[in-house]
Formats: structure tokens, C-alpha cells, sequence
């Protein structure tokens, strides 16, 4: 099996954004009276992720000068993002999620989940995994949509109590 890390054509790149089918897929989990953070939205000016939740109907809150690891939580129920793709500002998320508490879903690659570092960092007992049909796909830089994902996304839910039915979307 290949080390991708010591591979010089494969890079990590954290500025791919979330398209609206994608967060459709956990639109019915999210209660319309509760408040929502996109909390991963750091100098992410090209995400459509707050205006896509708002016209739905839903209240949320975020800000592209918010630093997630540093920022005070603002006023919200629970969280919903896609979380940056590089593991070590990950795992820091990961670990400020855990700090706040509060119930989330975020987006992670699916390989995640069987990471040591995952289990370590994350409250297990409250976790539970989305697993959504085909792959997910996402936009780079405020282009369109590519359909060229090289791995499968998952959505983590924590302190969410789904169904085991609501776990497929």
C-alpha cells in the first residue's frame, strides 16, 4: 500500500467547500427551532454554507474572522461544518468540539473515523456515524463542482441521539 504522505503529487488542500445537495442530506436531522453555528468558516469567503441553511429557513450564526480553536462560542444550540481535510488542525478541532459540548454534525473523510487519534480525541459513547449514499463532492475556490472525490466523506454526529434509521441518508 502507498505512504500518500511521502507522495509528492497528493496534496491537502482546505479551501473545498460544502454544495447545498450535500447539506440537504442532514436537513431533516436539524431542528428548524434550534440555532446553528458553521463553525469551520475561518477566511472561508467563498462558502455558500450559511447562506444555504438561511434560506432554508434555519436560524445560524458564523463569521469568516471567526477562528473556531480561539473565538468565543457564540450563541447557539449546536454546530454543523465541514471541517478542514488536514490532520493536525483536525485533530486541534476535534478537541475544541469536544471542549464546547455542544450537540454537532461535521463532515469528515471516512478513513477518520478508524484513526487512533479519532478515538482518543472524540467521546465515543456520543458518537454516531452518517453514512451517506455515494460520495460526497465538493467545490474548490468558488469554481463548480467537481465530481472527482478521491475518498468517501462520512457525517459525524455527536450528543445527537438519531435513530439507527436516520443514519443512512
Amino acid at each position: 500500500m502507498a505512504n500518500l504522505k511521502a507522495c509528492p503529487i497528493f496534496a491537502n488542500y482546505d479551501d473545498y467547500y460544502t454544495p447545498s445537495w450535500v447539506w440537504d442530506k442532514i436537513k431533516p436531522l436539524v431542528p428548524k427551532d434550534l440555532v446553528i453555528w458553521e463553525a469551520c468558516m475561518l477566511n472561508a469567503t467563498n462558502s455558500k454554507s450559511i447562506d444555504i441553511w438561511k434560506d432554508w429557513g434555519y436560524k445560524i450564526t458564523g463569521d469568516t474572522s471567526w477562528d473556531l480553536l480561539t473565538c468565543e462560542v457564540p450563541e447557539c444550540d449546536m454546530i454543523i461544518t465541514n471541517i478542514p481535510f488536514g490532520t493536525e488542525i483536525k485533530k486541534k478541532i476535534l478537541k475544541r468540539l469536544m471542549e464546547i459540548g455542544k450537540p454537532f454534525i461535521i463532515i469528515m473523510n471516512s478513513c477518520n473515523v478508524f484513526a487512533n487519534y479519532f478515538h482518543e480525541i472524540m467521546d465515543t459513547k456520543n458518537i454516531q456515524i452518517i453514512t451517506p449514499k455515494g460520495k460526497l463532492h465538493y467545490c474548490k475556490d468558488g469554481e463548480k463542482e467537481k465530481k472527482n472525490t478521491s475518498f468517501y466523506s462520512v457525517f459525524v454526529a455527536y450528543k445527537m441521539n438519531l435513530p439507527n434509521e436516520k443514519l443512512w441518508c
